[in-house]
């Protein structure tokens, strides 16, 4: 069974199980869900090659497992909808936290002796440094601006960029049609980046 072939009802059937103490079936549903999001969160990172040195993707995939698994304890979602527009948001959390964690790291490097900037799992050199607080403070940016996004399109661009679905996919789980998906998608994109622009604009 792929990911988007979940029904409401499969989907529950897992909960229920792992609420009544069947911890594989809990096992088994994050196996499905999960899978692709190992590669996903490669791909991400790889669109950040000065970020990639200091973020580890299976930190980034277990951290948000940890996340979503301890709301699951107290929310049900009702719909195979809900739950992934849930992993989402965990998985976005996730990367937001890591990437302030891993910004404040690079500004105490920066500021610091070249001997501390030798101690990174790749040195570099001051240019690189600054290119990385950018990399950072532009990750950070995008994926709060997701956060303020209508929430059709947020959930679109959850499905989309933070679980690889297809646009048929989308279509097929929401009962719309491709092309709505695809106006959704594209103001979505549209509103990012000029959300994106305007904190780039502001005073810091």
């Amino acid at each position: 069974m792929e990911e988007t072939e979940f029904s409401t009802a499969v989907l529950q059937d897992y909960l229920c199980r792992w609420r009544a103490g069947e911890q594989a079936a809990l096992n088994e549903l994050l196996r499905r869900v999960f899978r692709r999001l190992e590669q996903l969160a490669s791909r991400m990172l790889r669109s950040f090659p000065n970020i990639r040195p200091l973020i580890d993707s299976d930190d980034l995939l277990q951290n948000s497992v940890v996340r979503f698994v301890r709301t699951l304890q107290t929310i049900r979602p009702a719909t195979t909808r809900d739950f992934f527009n849930l992993a989402a948001v965990h998985m976005r959390r996730e990367m937001i936290d890591l990437a302030r964690q891993a910004r404040r790291r690079i500004t105490a490097i920066s500021s610091s002796s070249l001997t501390h900037r030798a101690m990174l799992p790749e040195p570099v050199s001051p240019d690189s440094l600054y290119r990385c607080l950018e990399d950072f403070d532009l990750w950070v940016r995008f994926h709060e601006a997701v956060d303020n996004l209508p929430l059709e399109e947020r959930e679109v661009v959850g499905l989309i960029f933070y679980h690889g679905w297809k646009q048929q996919e989308i279509a097929e789980l929401f009962n719309v049609s491709v092309r709505t998906v695809r106006r959704r998608w594209v103001s979505a994109c549209e509103r990012l980046r000029r959300m994106i622009s305007t904190d780039q604009s502001q005073p810091q």
